[in-house]
């Protein structure tokens, strides 16, 4: 990967999916890759194939159009949820797939179990497209960075921007700790707010060890 920046840049939330199967080759992949975080993180996430209940309905089909997939994140914590679903999310992007959180678009009483918690789900499968870069906020809004920036910084922000929030709302700020490191900070309360949160750290670690090699 020549520039991590366009990459992630490239990846947009879908919404609209073809009939089209999964190879068991790549379903392995991700399952172990669940079953890996599962054991390393204590999370308890799983994935659903074939689940095409999980989006019916008037408005869940027209909101998520042939949609089949769907990988549910059980945790009791958040942040630690939103982490560890962005690198799925991404190892997705990388397998050929397209995805897109949901919070309230599916039938989530459909995965709901005792003495777990479900912090957000991820829709998945091969979509029509490639889906649509959303507006930012002005960086100024977003960039509270005090003294001089690191090398690459341009470039880690442009990373970091471009993971996904719940309705685009990017609740945080990227700033500086007293090491004059980057950091991210949650800027508002609010459902999703935590989950987003881990989910833009996870952007901040991929591109610090990236652009920091």
């Amino acid at each position: 990967m020549e520039n991590l920046a366009q990459f992630l840049e490239s990846r947009h939330s879908v919404r609209r999916y073809l009939h089209k199967e999964i190879s068991e080759d790549k379903k392995k992949i991700i399952i172990d890759l669940i079953n890996k975080i599962n054991k390393e993180q204590g999370t308890e996430f799983e994935v659903f194939f074939n689940r095409p209940d999980a989006f019916e309905g008037i408005l869940l089909k027209h909101y998520m159009k042939n949609c089949e997939h769907i990988i549910v994140f059980y945790s009791s914590d958040p942040i630690k949820a939103g982490y560890f679903s962005a690198l799925i999310m991404l190892k997705l992007f990388e397998l050929g797939l397209s995805s897109c959180y949901v919070g309230a678009s599916y039938k989530k009483n459909l995965f709901e179990k005792e003495n777990k918690i479900i912090q957000c789900s991820l829709a998945f499968g091969y979509g029509e497209n490639m889906g649509e870069p959303h507006k930012n906020k002005d960086i100024n809004e977003i960039v509270d960075f005090k003294g001089n920036k690191p090398s690459n910084f341009d470039n880690i922000v442009r990373c970091i921007l471009s993971a996904p929030t719940a309705r685009n709302l990017k609740r945080y700020k990227i700033t500086n700790d007293e090491n004059n490191n980057i950091k991210i900070i949650k800027s508002e309360d609010g459902a999703f707010a935590d989950f987003d949160l881990g989910i833009v750290r996870y952007y901040l670690d991929l591109a610090l060890s990236f652009y920091n090699k």
